[in-house]
């Protein structure tokens, strides 16, 4: 004899937070292409995101509306399920570790800060190098004693290399023109610390700063402590709120591949 099985209809309110979420996956998109550019790393990731929530909603919202079940196997659901569960438990540690990493503590009277590159416009910073080029100036001043090594190379569409703009930014801000080195041939962050330590005499015998922004905090600094045996510290830079869920977002895969390549 067959036991009658109830199944649970699906919730309209979760689905339609599926749906606003999907909606907002796309709005932050364009907003991030608009108001920065649309040639961001991964940015295509939240049009992705957005395009598989939606479909989730259209999928559920059927099944609401007809009363029929999904027209995808249970089996292959159960697995999208269990795949998208332990991809979030994932996601979660790896942001919880680079968020900790954010947090490290700077101390005063480093021998040397090593402003990571990023972004030129033009011959203009970008919004994430402006603000490691005014924290580096403000650790700088505070700091008269510490060397300045600024680094970074120059892209296919940028006007000057990343370490020139730094220099310029840094000496605007008043900070000594013979206190700043530059590193102007690095094209990754290994290659921005690697070379940036092959210009200091004996370098294992400083203590070194490593100015970028508080999400590559972590990343960077695991690749810093595998090429420095003297102490090695962050000097992190905020981020704004607009930007932060995508650098995260972004930062999440490089960590990952970091792990899984052996990267650092």
């Amino acid at each position: 004899m067959k036991k009658n099985t109830v199944r649970r209809r699906p919730s309209k309110v979760v689905n339609l937070l599926f749906l606003l979420v999907g909606v907002l996956c796309f709005v932050y998109y364009f907003a991030n292409g608009f108001l920065i550019r649309f040639g961001q790393s991964l940015l295509w990731l939240w049009p992705l995101i957005g395009t598989a929530l939606l479909v989730r909603f259209a999928l559920v919202a059927r099944m609401i509306r007809t009363g029929r079940p999904s027209p995808l196997p249970r089996g292959f659901l159960r697995v999208i399920h269990v795949l998208v569960a332990v991809g979030l438990v994932i996601l979660f540690a790896v942001e919880g570790i680079i968020i900790k990493g954010a947090l490290e503590p700077t101390p005063a009277g480093l021998d040397c800060i090593i402003v990571l590159g990023a972004k030129v416009n033009g011959t203009s910073p970008s919004g994430a190098l402006r603000n490691r080029i005014e924290v580096a100036a403000e650790y700088a001043l505070a700091n008269p004693d510490t060397l300045v090594i600024a680094s970074g190379g120059q892209g296919e569409d940028e006007g000057i290399s990343e370490a020139e703009c730094i220099r310029r930014g840094l000496v605007a801000r008043g900070v000594p023109e013979e206190r700043i080195l530059l590193e102007s041939l690095s094209t990754s962050t290994r290659e921005n610390l690697r070379f940036s330590l092959e210009k200091l005499e004996n370098p294992d015998e400083l203590s070194i700063g490593v100015v970028t922004n508080n999400f590559h905090v972590f990343r960077a600094m695991k690749i810093a402590r595998s090429l420095h045996n003297g102490e090695t510290y962050a000097v992190p830079v905020a981020t704004s709120l607009f930007s932060l869920p995508h650098y995260l977002l972004r930062e999440f895969f490089a960590t990952c591949v970091g792990f899984v390549t052996g990267a650092w």
